[in-house]
């Protein structure tokens, strides 16, 4: 099927064209060119037709006209239109701000019902309720095994007792305690595992602590570190003071573990040197 053919507009003239521009212009009350006014009007009011039309307008005082680089811009004269009574003003601002305490309330009223469909939207769907139930009772069932120690008596007395607040203090204590005792004996090995490597008496250090007898952190203790117990603090670099004797300077020494190389620095603000091992 053909498109439809626009249908154009019938053009005007004379006082029918004035009419129309004059309308127009005062019914926007907005500053227009020559161009704009002809194109709003879907061009029943020919460019060449507004130009005169704008200017006797003009002319007349029915519009005010400002020039603007190359163009002439037009506005209907703001004399000529109707002014309010005070009471009208008065009216009208009543209005307004009647209208805008109602368009909050609708607002307040939609967010509640926003909130309400959210939720309602986040509850198991008819379908899912099945399979939801099953998922309750099984957790039910998970409590009330865990509950059955202490629920179960003998001679009147509960089979297990649950831990009071300062057991259960004396526990984290002591984990902080012996936890701490153990990190200061890991960085003390490290350190002497270091100086090892650096005065080449260890190659290998996989071969030197298996033949030592020496045992990593096991999964537990892994799993422990890991754990909601005990936050890993950030790796920091160890650093050594090394006496005069070694390489000649007594600069800071940054060891990589990875390879058995050090890092030295000059404290006298020298360039960095690699130090291998001996």
């Amino acid at each position: 099927m053909a498109p439809k053919k626009e249908v154009k507009e019938k053009q005007v003239k004379g006082d029918e064209a004035e009419e129309m521009v004059l309308e127009y212009m005062r019914e926007q009350n907005r500053p227009y060119a020559n161009a704009d006014v002809s194109a709003n009007l879907k061009n029943r009011v020919p460019k060449a037709a507004a130009v005169k039309v704008l200017a006797t307008l003009a002319e007349r005082g029915q519009l005010t006209v400002k020039p603007y680089g190359k163009q002439l811009i037009y506005l209907y004269n703001q004399s000529l239109l109707e002014v309010l009574a005070p009471k009208d003003l008065s009216a009208l601002d009543s209005e307004i701000k009647e209208t805008k305490n109602d368009l909050e309330e609708k607002r307040k009223k939609l967010k509640t019902l926003q909130t309400e469909l959210a939720n309602k939207e986040a509850l198991p769907k008819t379908k899912d309720l099945t399979a939801e139930i099953e998922r309750v009772k099984a957790d039910n069932e998970i409590t009330l095994k865990a509950l059955a120690p202490f629920r179960a008596s003998t001679n009147g007395e509960a089979a297990v007792n649950p831990m009071s607040t300062e057991d259960i203090k004396k526990i984290d204590v002591d984990f902080t305690r012996w936890r701490k005792e153990w990190a200061e004996r890991r960085k003390v090995y490290k350190e002497l595992l270091g100086m090892l490597i650096d005065a080449g008496q260890v190659d290998n250090v996989a071969a030197f602590e298996e033949d030592q007898g020496i045992v990593g952190d096991d999964d537990d203790a892994q799993a422990v570190e890991q754990g909601e117990f005990v936050k890993i603090p950030a790796k920091s670099v160890v650093k050594r003071t090394v006496g005069s004797s070694q390489k000649g300077t007594s600069g800071g020494v940054k060891r990589d573990g990875s390879n058995g190389h050090a890092d030295s620095q000059d404290d006298g603000g020298g360039k960095r040197k690699k130090a291998k091992k001996a």
